[in-house]
């Protein structure tokens, strides 16, 4: 069985949570209230910028020229479709430049880029990828089966967008190139291995699901 496979077993278990949460379902019909998007949009901003950071520890990892050259272009990538979707997003929004740099992290986000980053340091290529999928996969899967679900959130004026961007062909490919790499490097690992990115991967989607709470209460309790 791929490490994708087993890992994806390990998300069955929390990803359906993400598609009954209010925020997601809020969005599909529209009714989510737009300062909750907005708190959202700001906070997934500062994630964007510690998850490229996360990338650049992984590269230090890098021991051959075409790792360092898919990892640079996932940094890239990020980097890039930031500029071009996140920020005009934000921007026709209403959020200001200096909101964008007075926003700080909340805690909840913080300690989910901080484990990310701390995995990353500690671990190999492997781990570090591994540490990045569930945000990239759960994303496309949220996108995906709401969709499915509720063909009229792509044509939703405020949120249609955001569901857009997630189930389009170049953000799936970008996505199942992240799986199929994650594949290729874990052929050989030992059973221990295993437990342990599962472990690291099961986390990362707990955490989400905590992004998911905190932006819907706007960072209140």
């Amino acid at each position: 069985m791929k490490l994708s496979q087993t890992l994806y077993a390990r998300a069955e278990k929390i990803w359906p949570r993400y598609l009954c949460h209010p925020f997601v379902t809020q969005m599909a019909d529209g009714t989510l209230p737009p300062e909750k998007f907005r708190y959202y949009m700001l906070q997934d901003y500062l994630y964007l910028k510690d998850y490229v950071k996360i990338f650049a520890a992984i590269i230090q990892k890098a021991d051959d020229f075409e790792q360092i050259r898919f990892l640079s272009g996932e940094l890239a990538d990020t980097i890039g479709e930031t500029f071009r979707t996140h920020i005009p997003y934000m921007k026709r929004l209403g959020i200001t430049e200096e909101e964008i740099h007075s926003t700080r992290p909340h805690m909840d986000n913080n300690a989910y880029t901080h484990y990310m980053l701390w995995e990353a340091q500690t671990g190999d290529v492997l781990t570090g990828l591994v540490t990045l999928l569930n945000c990239s996969w759960s994303y496309a899967y949220v996108a995906e089966k709401i969709v499915e679900r509720c063909p009229d959130a792509l044509r939703d004026k405020r949120y249609g967008s955001w569901f857009a961007g997630y189930v389009s062909e170049s953000y799936r490919r970008t996505n199942q190139m992240l799986i199929d790499r994650i594949d290729a490097l874990s052929g050989f690992i030992d059973e221990k291995t295993a437990e342990h990115l599962c472990e690291i991967f099961e986390k990362c989607c707990l955490f989400d699901l905590r992004f998911w709470d905190m932006v819907y209460a706007m960072g209140g309790n």
